[in-house]
């Protein structure tokens, strides 16, 4: 009865999202890919783009027309490193699931709010969470989720205390913290786990494959897991046409991941040039992040183990993203923020423009993460979206100011969103 009613509540909310027509007219359109902006009207109908042009547009009968006043209208903002459930503060990490859930849906919404549209969840977060806000239950951005966190025993998503046992081997659950992350050794663990995630509704699969900066016993240059571990991921996610996603920093680590199949790295930060070279001769993309690493060490709790190993990931940051400017490198807009730390997020647009012109930065966090997001193949439920194009999803901000001048006025988007479009649905306006 319970799944009757969340489909039957999914298919109610795909009505409503469809019931409007929209035109949007006076605008300056960034369409997600070119550095400039055509001057142009766009008309929505059933959640859709269904005509772009210069010329003015006759509306359907009984369509909301909205002036945009010759504001830029652009494509809603994409986030590929995401972790809702990863707001409960560090000193309450293994509460209940209920309270997860809590500050999530805050998160959630805080995201849409600031211009998301969509986000690729990196681990920690139930799909069902996902379903609710298609369901219309929470708002927030469309989320492609990747389930529990898949990590070896000493993996970056082994977040024991101390001396706690390993559960699986005295007979209990291989889940940790409401089930955020789960600890398997050995092939037929891993096909197991990347296939529940599946099951429940992933739409790509995370691993953890190397050392990280918030857990405590794994070095950064630890290599994780085995390549026939790694294999048995790739292999359960390519059965259903998807790809797998792996936190890493080292070149070690990046090599053993893109030679077992791996196809989205995640970080990167202490990669050499001959690495990166390798990164792009197959193809791989590199989803990394600025603001995090410069503002990580201001969390409670930390431990000296922890900051140590910030401090030397850091040192990467501005080396790495020379290499992915130099090899040409794939790399999205992605934030990874934790702990509370998400109103940060819009910072993200302004540390990147010191290294890439607003106009490539708004490219990333548009057409270029739904690129990555589009490498879930049919498990893409929603369709194209990314770019401001005739038969493409409707997702779209008008933006008051010049985001292709000075990207600092998407710093404070509720004053400068002037308009959140998600799916053809109005879900903010100040006109």
């Amino acid at each position: 009865m319970i799944r009757i009613l969340l489909f039957a509540g999914l298919a109610c909310a795909s009505l409503a999202a469809q019931a409007d027509s929209v035109l949007i007219q006076n605008v300056r359109i960034f369409n997600g890919v070119d550095a400039r902006l055509m001057p142009g009207h766009v008309l929505v109908e059933d959640g859709v783009i269904s005509k772009i042009a210069g010329d003015p547009i006759d509306a359907p009968e009984g369509s909301r027309i909205i002036d945009g006043g010759n504001r830029v209208l652009s494509p809603g903002f994409i986030d590929l490193h995401v972790h809702l459930s990863g707001h409960v503060p560090s000193d309450q990490i293994d509460a209940y699931s209920t309270l997860s859930h809590v500050y999530a849906t805050k998160v959630a919404k805080h995201y849409l709010d600031s211009g998301f549209t969509s986000i690729r969840d990196a681990g920690g977060t139930h799909p069902h969470f996902a379903r609710a806000i298609d369901s219309g239950a929470i708002e927030g951005p469309r989320v492609f989720p990747s389930g529990a966190y898949i990590s070896q025993t000493a993996g970056h998503g082994d977040f024991r205390f101390g001396d706690q046992p390993n559960p699986s081997l005295q007979g209990g659950s291989h889940y940790l913290y409401n089930g955020t992350s789960v600890l398997v050794d050995g092939v037929d663990q891993h096909l197991a786990a990347a296939r529940e995630n599946l099951r429940f509704g992933a739409t790509q699969i995370k691993i953890m494959g190397g050392g990280g900066v918030m857990s405590e016993f794994d070095p950064i240059h630890s290599l994780q897991p085995s390549p026939a571990e790694i294999r048995a991921a790739v292999q359960a996610a390519s059965d259903w046409g998807t790809y797998v996603l792996a936190h890493a920093y080292t070149s070690d680590a990046v090599r053993r991941l893109i030679d077992n199949g791996v196809k989205c790295i995640e970080h990167g930060l202490l990669i050499d040039d001959a690495t990166a070279k390798y990164v792009k001769q197959n193809d791989v993309v590199i989803s990394t992040q600025v603001v995090v690493y410069r503002e990580l060490k201001n969390l409670p709790g930390l431990t000296q183990t922890n900051l140590d190993k910030l401090e030397a990931v850091l040192e990467g940051q501005e080396n790495l993203i020379a290499l992915i400017r130099k090899h040409n490198i794939r790399t999205g807009f992605s934030t990874d923020l934790i702990s509370g730390m998400y109103p940060l997020l819009t910072q993200e647009f302004t540390a990147r423009a010191a290294y890439w012109t607003p106009a490539e930065v708004l490219a990333q966090a548009t057409s270029e993460s739904a690129k990555v997001i589009r490498m879930a193949g049919k498990l893409n439920r929603h369709g194209n979206f990314g770019e401001i194009r005739e038969g493409w999803v409707a997702d779209m901000l008008l933006i008051n100011g010049e985001p292709l001048e000075d990207i600092s006025v998407l710093r404070d988007p509720g004053n400068n969103l002037a308009l959140i479009m998600k799916g053809g649905q109005i879900v903010k306006s100040l006109l």
